[in-house]
C-alpha cells in the first residue's frame, strides 16, 4: 500500500554554497527512485553571501504543492550554521538535521560560533559535520555540499545506484574528473560513522 504522507526536505546555505544544485540533484534522484516530486522556488538573494533556502516534497502520490509548512519537514540539509538556525522550525519533531560546522563569518553581526554550535546541538536528530576538514583530507575545496548530501541521503529512499547516476549526469558536462571529485565527497559523507549530537 502506498504512504500517503508527504515528506518534506529543506535545504538551506548562502549564494555560493551551491543549494540550488544540490536541490536539482536530491529532485532528480527522488524521481528516478519512481516517487513523485516537486521542488519550490529558490527563495533568497542568489548573489555570493545572501541567504538561499529551497524544499523539495515528495510522496508515493502525485503531489499538487511544493511547499512544507512549517514544523513538517523530515529532513533539514544546511550548508552554514547560521542558516541551519534560521529553518530549523521547519522541522519535525523527529526529523534530521545534517549541518556543516564551517561558518560563511564574513556578514554583519554574526554571533559567537560557540553559541551557535551550543543552540546546533540542542535539536534533536542533528548531525554536525566538519566540512572544512573532509574537503582538506579529499583535496576538493567544495566537497562540503556535497559529503552532507552523502550523509543525508541515508535517510531518504533512494539506492546508491541512483544518487550515482544522478551525481555523474550532473557534472559530467564539466569533466570526468569533477564528476569523480563530486562523488568520491558524496561517498565520504554517505560513510561518515555519525551519531546524531541533538538531545
Amino acid at each position: 500500500m502506498s504512504d500517503p504522507r508527504i515528506h518534506g526536505i529543506v535545504l538551506s546555505g548562502v549564494g555560493g554554497q551551491g543549494v540550488l544544485s544540490l536541490a536539482q540533484i536530491v529532485l532528480e534522484a527522488l524521481r528516478r527512485s519512481g516517487l513523485h516530486a516537486l521542488q519550490s522556488e529558490i527563495h533568497g538573494m542568489s548573489q555570493r553571501g545572501g541567504s538561499v533556502h529551497a524544499q523539495v516534497c515528495f510522496s508515493d502520490l502525485p503531489l499538487t504543492s511544493p511547499i512544507i509548512d512549517e514544523g513538517c519537514a523530515d529532513l533539514l540539509i544546511a550548508l552554514e550554521p547560521l542558516e541551519a538556525l534560521r529553518y530549523v522550525a521547519m522541522l519535525r519533531r523527529n526529523g534530521q538535521l545534517v549541518v556543516s560546522e564551517e561558518p560563511q563569518a564574513d556578514m554583519a553581526g554574526y554571533p559567537p560560533l560557540d553559541d551557535v554550535y551550543a543552540a546546533l546541538k540542542g535539536v534533536h536528530g542533528c548531525h554536525l559535520v566538519d566540512t572544512e576538514e573532509l574537503a582538506r583530507r579529499l583535496g576538493h575545496r567544495q566537497a562540503g555540499g556535497m559529503a552532507l548530501l552523502g550523509l543525508a541521503s541515508r535517510f531518504l529512499p533512494v539506492t546508491d545506484e541512483v544518487w550515482q547516476e544522478v551525481i555523474t549526469q550532473r557534472f559530467e558536462s564539466k569533466g570526468a574528473r569533477i564528476a569523480e571529485k563530486n562523488l568520491e565527497a558524496f561517498h565520504a559523507g554517505r560513510g561518515l560513522v555519525h551519531e546524531p549530537v541533538g538531545s
